[in-house]
This record gives structure tokens, C-alpha cells and sequence, in this order.
């Protein structure tokens, strides 16, 4: 067998996995690499930090369901990235993550030394607790087996990202003792679905009068589901998500109700609170669904809990009446058989109430003065947007919840992206160029607010590099508001929050080369958003709104989700 070059055959395995394109800040170690991508005409996506190049190809493979390639350089380029690769692992992204390395022979010798090369970090020992799996590939053996395995294994069961941490001498050697490309996929096991009886549950729901349908982040998955659909129409069930579960479901649908939760809707919190069934499909049901007052979740109902993980199962917080560790297509499958022709029987009254909260629109009700309120700019942007197939992506703050409540999402049409576990300010700009690399046919909008916008703005380099057609909307309240809404609430002042210097951020998109406007009165609103949408290419959209402005309803610790903060004085 000939000799080849590592860093070449790495290239090979990537191409077999259809990646087009890289997304790196460039540096030494990682240098080697890089050449053979271009090489091999691998295109070279080049960003201005490191956690931009990492947010842009997070969203393109949480869009595409694809993992996707991040590389830095050692050191501070893995130190950066760091961010990206805990949003990813707790919003269960797949994500491939290639980090240079020093030498294997500094590393061997430095027993006891803080760092022996320059740029040197403990890449595998800081990326473990964050990730699916960490690998130095310090031999040719590691590199044939945990390269095309990374692959397999950001997409299985879970999903998350997947460390490769590559020393410079073994990118630059050469081997005959690899594995050819052309073979290495196929030991893939194709795992039979499990089969299994749900009389019971089935039993136990044929009692039920409320039952409720909630999808977490897991039902991306699901697309438009035949099976889910199925279920729903059999149930009656009316159906809520919780914040990453945005998009998974129709929200124009006559049964949605909306999402869960410390920011969630009044409707769909109310309804949770009082059901009799709820049926959770690919949620962890972590504290910013349920609230701190888990006792009292579903208290007068059951819940069936069904998700891929089973660590989350074998620990929930939450008491589940019923838990099934399983992949939902197969799930939502063998359920929707095992209910055969049943036609529930649901409380009308209580389903009409539900709906009646809904249509009163309670959450972030508009102040009267002559402000910009936030909900009235989305439900023009709404109005503008209704018909069009979008990505919108958010960064962290009221803005993000203001945008996930009264916008519209609709799986594969208006898609949503945002962090969620992690909470990651600086989010939006990069993964919204990463959303809109891979569908530069949709309009992607960030909607940002002033103190996330600050995070990532470098990118806009980068964005107008590519000339994307992407809208940026920076929600500026001269304010970082979700932490000052909190200091407000437990502490009665919010002296690091309440009064940030207010930035011109149209000035900054135009040293950018970016087009821009600002939007100061409510009269414009409708004009200068059709401006934006109507622009070619990159443009942002300055919005002065009400600083004032709360996220409202908001459950509070120590409150049950039918005992919502209202903004009343209280």
C-alpha cells in the first residue's frame, strides 16, 4: 500500500461525508489541515473569531441535521470555541470539532509543567465535560479509527459534538496503515426498532379528558410527522413545545397553544398546569419548563415521557407516570398503530377556555404611550413576513422571547433558532450567517438585541464578505434587559443593566459597508420594515423600542406555572 499524507486522507473522510466546506479562524496547528482542504477544494470558510466560525456551523448543522466541521489552532483557539461547544452539547447539536495541537513530543514530556509549547491548553481535559467524546489523536492508529467514528457517533442517540484534537507532527506525517475511505462507513450498525407494548398507557389516557401534547427540542426530528399528526387527531390533544420545541409544530395550527415555561406563554402554561395527560416527546423538562416548584407539575395529572436519552430518564426532576427510552419516529409509530381507531372524547369546555386565553393574547401586552413596543414591531414583521419561507435566529435576552412568542414557525417553512441551555449571548449574528449560507434562497433575520448584538459584531466582516441576504433587526432598548427585569424583581434595583450607554449600531453596520436604518417612531414601523425586507443583500435595522418594556408573563422561582408574574406591582 503507498504511503499517504494524514491531513490528506482526513480530507478524504470528510468528502465521503459530504463536507463542502470548513468553518475555521486559521492558526499554526492547525495549518496542515487546512492546506490539504483546500487541496482537495474543500471550501475554505473563514470567520473572524473563532466562536463566530463555530456559531456559523452550529446553525448549519442544526438546520441541515448534518454535522458539520469547526478547526482552530491550539490555545486561545480552543479556548474561544469553547462557548460553541457547550451550546452545542446541551441543545444536542452534532457538531465535529477539530482543534491543533502541539507536538506529541512536548506533550509526552510535560509531567508536572504547566505548558510546555506555545499555545498549549489541556484540549481533551476542558472539552470532556462539554462534549459527546474528546480524543487526542496522538498516533496514526487513533486518527484511522476516531476520525470517520466522530461522524457516527455526533449523530447517534443524542446528538452533540465530538472532539478531535490533532498534534501538529502527526497532521504532518505519512502513513500506509490506513484505513481506505472507501470502506470505513459501512461498519455501521443499523439498529432494529424496538418493539414494545403501550396497553398501559393507552389505558390510563382512554381516562384522560385534557391531555396535552408537548414537544421539546428532540421533535425536530420529526419534521412533518404522519404519526404525530395521527396521534393528535386521535387525542384531541391540544399541543405546546417547549422554548427550542419552537418550529417543531404549526403555531398557526388551531391546536397549538404555544410554548412552555420561564418565559413560556400564559396559554400554553396555564393549560400544562391543568391537565390531565401530558404527553412529552424529546424534552429534558429542565427547570426553565417546569419551574422550581416540581412537586406541583401536572399535579392532578399523568405524564408519559418519552426521549433518546436515557441518562435523562434514570434522573429526571420531575415524576413521570410512564418513561420510554426511544428513538420518536419509532415511538410515535407503534403508538399511533396501538390506538387503532380510538377517538377521544376531550373536555370541550375546558379545550375552549384554553383556546379563549390564547386568542386574549396576554403575554407582553403593549404599554400605551408612544413608545415602540415590542410586541406591536413583531406583529408587524409578522404580517410582512407571514408568507415567506424564513429562518429567524435570536440572540439571548427579551428579544429572544418576544421573537419566539409572536412570530409564526412552521417546520422546514419558518424555521427558529436560538440558544437554549446554554444561553448564549452572541449567538445570532454568526449562526444567522450560518443558517443563511445554507439557504441563501430564504430571508434569514436576526433579531438581536443591543447587549447580545455586542458579543459577535465582528462578523459583520464576515457577513458582508458573503453578501447574504440577511436581515439584521437590533432591538435597542439601551438596556440588557432579561438580567435587569430579574435585579428589578428580586433586588428592587438594576445598577450593572438598567442604564447602558446607548450605541449607534446604524453607524457601525455602515463602516461595515452594510446598509442601515433606523426606526424611532411607531408610524414608520410599517415602512421601514418593508425597507429591510425589500433591501438586496445585507442590511440592519436600527429599532428604538421601549425601554420599559418587560417580558410579561414570567415564571418566577417559587411559583407554580399557574401562578405567573403579571408586571401588576405585585
Amino acid at each position: 500500500m503507498k504511503s499517504q499524507n494524514i491531513t490528506d486522507w482526513v480530507v478524504q473522510v470528510f468528502l465521503k461525508k459530504n463536507i463542502d466546506r470548513v468553518f475555521l479562524y486559521p492558526g499554526g496547528t492547525i495549518a496542515p489541515l487546512v492546506n490539504s482542504c483546500i487541496s482537495a477544494g474543500i471550501k475554505i470558510e473563514n470567520f473572524k473569531n473563532e466562536q463566530g466560525a463555530g456559531y456559523a456551523a452550529l446553525a448549519y448543522s442544526r438546520i441541515s441535521g448534518t454535522p458539520q466541521v469547526v478547526m482552530v489552532t491550539s490555545g486561545p483557539g480552543v479556548t474561544n470555541l469553547m462557548t460553541v461547544i457547550a451550546d452545542a452539547y446541551y441543545d444536542s447539536t452534532p457538531l465535529i470539532v477539530i482543534t491543533g495541537q502541539i507536538g506529541t513530543k512536548d506533550l509526552k514530556s510535560r509531567a508536572g509543567v504547566r505548558q510546555r509549547g506555545f499555545q498549549e491548553t489541556p484540549t481533551v481535559d476542558i472539552t470532556s465535560p462539554i462534549s459527546k467524546s474528546a480524543t487526542l489523536l496522538d498516533t496514526v492508529k487513533k486518527v484511522g479509527k476516531y476520525v470517520p467514528e466522530a461522524f457516527i457517533s455526533s449523530m447517534s442517540g443524542r446528538k452533540g459534538p465530538v472532539i478531535l484534537d490533532f498534534p501538529m507532527d502527526v497532521q504532518r506525517s505519512q502513513s500506509k496503515a490506513l484505513p481506505a475511505t472507501n470502506i470505513i462507513f459501512q461498519q455501521t450498525p443499523n439498529l432494529p426498532n424496538k418493539i414494545y407494548s403501550l396497553s398501559k398507557i393507552i389505558h390510563r389516557i382512554k381516562k384522560s379528558k385534557k391531555i396535552i401534547i408537548l414537544l421539546g427540542n428532540g421533535a425536530h426530528s420529526l419534521n412533518k410527522s404522519n404519526a404525530l399528526n395521527s396521534v393528535i387527531k386521535k387525542l384531541n390533544a391540544l399541543v405546546v413545545t417547549s422554548f427550542l420545541g419552537v418550529g417543531t409544530f404549526n403555531t398557526k395550527h388551531k391546536n397549538f397553544i404555544g410554548y412552555i415555561g420561564h418565559t413560556g406563554n400564559y396559554a400554553a402554561n396555564i393549560a400544562v398546569s391543568e391537565c390531565d395527560f401530558l404527553i412529552v416527546l424529546g424534552s429534558r423538562l429542565d427547570i426553565r419548563q417546569t419551574g422550581t416548584e416540581v412537586d406541583e407539575f401536572v399535579k392532578n395529572g399523568k405524564v408519559l415521557w418519552v426521549d433518546i436519552d436515557k441518562t435523562e430518564l434514570a434522573n429526571p426532576r420531575i415524576k413521570a407516570s410512564f418513561s420510554i427510552n426511544d428513538d420518536l419516529k419509532n415511538f410515535l409509530n407503534i403508538f399511533s398503530k396501538s390506538l387503532g381507531d380510538y377517538q377521544s372524547k376531550p373536555d370541550r369546555e375546558w379545550m375552549k377556555k384554553i383556546i379563549s386565553i390564547r386568542n386574549a393574547r396576554l403575554d407582553d401586552v403593549p404599554t400605551k404611550n408612544n413608545k415602540i413596543q415590542p410586541r406591536d414591531f413583531m406583529d408587524i414583521l409578522e404580517e410582512q413576513t407571514g408568507n415567506i419561507d424564513t429562518i429567524v435566529a435570536t440572540g439571548v435576552g427579551c428579544h429572544q422571547h418576544w421573537a419566539a412568542r409572536h412570530l409564526s414557525y412552521k417546520p422546514k417553512k419558518k424555521q427558529h433558532i436560538s440558544s437554549g441551555g446554554h444561553g448564549a449571548m452572541g449567538f445570532d449574528l454568526p449562526s444567522s450567517i450560518g443558517a443563511s449560507m445554507l439557504e441563501p434562497k430564504k430571508t434569514t433575520i436576526c433579531i438581536v438585541g443591543d447587549g447580545s448584538f455586542l458579543m459577535n459584531i465582528q462578523e459583520l466582516a464576515s457577513l458582508k464578505e458573503r453578501n447574504l441576504n440577511l436581515k439584521i433587526i437590533v432591538l435597542n432598548n439601551a438596556r440588557l434587559g432579561m438580567v435587569s427585569q430579574f435585579q428589578l424583581i428580586t433586588f428592587g434595583d438594576d445598577p450593572t443593566t438598567g442604564d447602558v450607554e446607548k450605541i449607534n449600531f446604524s453607524k457601525i453596520a455602515n463602516g461595515f459597508g452594510i446598509s442601515s436604518a433606523i426606526l424611532h417612531k411607531k408610524k414608520d414601523i410599517v415602512h421601514k420594515v418593508k425597507w429591510l425586507l425589500a433591501k438586496q443583500g445585507p442590511a440592519l435595522l436600527e429599532v428604538s423600542i421601549d425601554p420599559l418594556s418587560d417580558v410579561v408573563p414570567m415564571l418566577l422561582a417559587g411559583k407554580q406555572m399557574n401562578d405567573l408574574w403579571m408586571n401588576d406591582g405585585e
